[in-house]
């Protein structure tokens, strides 16, 4: 099959918006609101957010293996994708508009029940449409290519969403100077991300409707395991070893990418001591990694091939992504005006974000090639299943990131509904250690797990000739 056109490349990477819709709303905003605003604490919080990712464990593989198998006019992936759009858009709604006045356990069981809704409407599409990647193209490079489309409209939707929720939902006003405890303005916002997450998936939908043809029909032997026991079929792509060690890169990574999102407002307000309007400008840094992530991942693959090139990206992106925390410690951001603060800390988070998202880019090529070789020792292309394992993986990102964030904040004694002014040094000084120091030896040693990655692209190369010649 040629390579898919620009246009079949824009429509298949605008469906992750809606997962950037989700990433934002969720890690940015969502454990702020119900932590902050309405009173949960966070470990309550973080316990409703691992729940809802231990859901996420089941149906994710489950929906995965209903769509490889799918036999259908309509292709196997399409018909999930379409089914989980516009549920998808009211979960979020729900989710952001809980009723005045619940308890603390009520307010958990709200938070919990509209988490499991959105991630289960979210993986519907998720799912299949990650796999639906790995059929529209098939070359080494090639896959780089239209991932970096993909992981584009992820990242934008990260942006889209924080950098309008604090500029339009979240502005500054005579009674909530800090607009973010502004309990009235979140259920606009949910409005806004459920009508946002769900254009974007109809969009993905109808734009690449008319490959169904040319995709992959389904391979069964007549003796398939349940679907609904899918579950247990992650642990039969663990036995594969190329793709244990990126199963296991992916779930640390995005677990500790998940501690310092669900963190961001609390570091960039007490820490940095920046407004609402400035979280917004902030929140664009992504930006500088959405333009750029995919030229640095492609270049250092060919370079160095795609793990060490994945060791590069995550050691770099650590060093500058925590280096503001290192200057916080030596004072030094005491002595800058605001405007230069922000200036040097926009700077080398968008340089971070390059690399972080060039990570991203180079895990999701480096999976397709173990799909090829779990295609050429078992006769079959089962991408849902292991994109149902890398959905997994990358969800932890807020569900296990958001746990031991709620719990880093309740050991460090962080107060609830606190003003700048009125938190101790200490509390910020322990804020700044657990978001920093900390976060960087963990990122940086996920380097001991990649540089096990045993695949090259000689080796690819065998693999994809033997399957041509077998086929």
């Amino acid at each position: 099959m040629a390579g898919p056109s620009l246009a079949l490349r824009l429509s298949y990477g605008v469906g992750q918006l809606s997962d950037g819709v989700k990433q934002s709303a969720f890690s940015t905003f969502l454990f702020f609101y119900y932590n902050q605003v309405l009173g949960l604490s966070g470990s309550l919080a973080g316990l409703a957010a691992l729940l809802a990712l231990m859901v996420d464990a089941i149906t994710d593989p489950m929906v995965g293996q209903l769509s490889d198998r799918c036999q259908s006019r309509w292709g196997r992936r399409h018909p999930f994708m379409l089914a989980g759009a516009i549920p998808f858009g009211i979960a979020i709604v729900i989710l952001f508009s809980p009723p005045v006045g619940l308890s603390q356990m009520a307010l958990f069981g709200w938070m919990l029940g509209g988490a499991i809704a959105v991630r289960l409407m979210l993986t519907l599409f998720f799912v299949p449409h990650l796999s639906l990647g790995a059929e529209l193209a098939t070359d080494y490079y090639g896959r780089t290519s239209l991932i970096g489309y993909r992981v584009f409209f992820t990242y934008a939707g990260i942006l889209v969403t924080s950098v309008i929720g604090f500029a339009v939902f979240f502005p500054p006003t005579e009674i909530y100077p800090n607009g973010m405890l502004n309990a009235t303005s979140y259920p606009g916002f949910g409005i806004f991300c459920g009508l946002l997450g769900t254009c974007a998936m109809l969009l993905s939908v109808a734009g690449t409707w008319r490959s169904i043809p040319n995709l992959s029909k389904p391979v069964l032997s007549g003796v398939e395991s349940s679907a609904w026991l899918a579950f247990l079929d992650v642990f039969r792509t663990l036995r594969q070893p190329s793709f244990r060690i990126l199963f296991a890169a992916i779930l640390v990574f995005c677990t500790l990418a998940g501690i310092v999102q669900t963190l961001l407002i609390y570091v960039a307000t007490y820490v940095f001591e920046f407004q609402p309007e400035h979280l917004a400008g902030l929140a664009s840094s992504v930006l500088v990694g959405i333009i750029f992530a995919s030229i640095v991942a492609q270049s250092l693959s060919r370079r160095f091939d795609k793990r060490w090139a994945l060791n590069i990206c995550v050691v770099t992106g650590g060093l500058f992504a925590f280096s503001p925390q290192v200057l916080y410690f030596g004072g030094f951001l005491d002595l800058m005006s605001t405007e230069l603060k922000f200036g040097l800390i926009f700077t080398v988070n968008g340089i971070s974000q390059i690399f972080f998202i060039g990570y991203m880019i180079l895990l999701d090529s480096m999976l397709s090639d173990c799909i090829d070789e779990h295609q050429l020792h078992s006769g079959k292309r089962e991408e849902g299943l292991f994109f149902a394992a890398r959905s997994f993986a990358t969800k932890a990102s807020y569900g296990l990131g958001s746990f031991f964030a709620g719990i880093g904040l309740d050991i460090i004694r962080f107060p609830q509904s606190a003003n700048p002014e009125t938190v101790s040094p200490e509390a910020v000084t322990h804020l700044a250690v657990f978001s920093g120091p900390v976060m960087f030896i963990l990122f940086a040693a996920t380097v001991l797990i990649s540089s096990r990655y045993p695949m090259s692209e000689e080796r690819h190369r065998e693999i994809m000739r033997e399957i041509e010649a077998r086929d």
